[in-house]
């Protein structure tokens, strides 16, 4: 996962880690664990951050 190209994308949207992590259903510690590479994210929540970020181009951010 490319979590600067993710944290650029959230800011891009003018979110906050606060509201995403509201967005998947996640604490906002989740969501810090999971974009510092300690926990991975699940299909379920890479699907919601897809559509609420408006991410075309999964294979860029998450498959890296």
């Amino acid at each position: 996962m490319n979590a600067n190209k993710l944290r650029a994308k959230i800011k891009e949207k003018g979110l906050t880690q606060e509201k995403v992590a509201k967005i998947i259903g996640i604490s906002e510690n989740s969501l810090s664990r999971k974009l510092n590479g300690k926990k991975d994210f699940r299909l379920g929540e890479v699907i919601l951050l897809c559509q609420a970020l408006q991410i075309d181009n999964v294979e860029e951010i998450f498959l890296h």
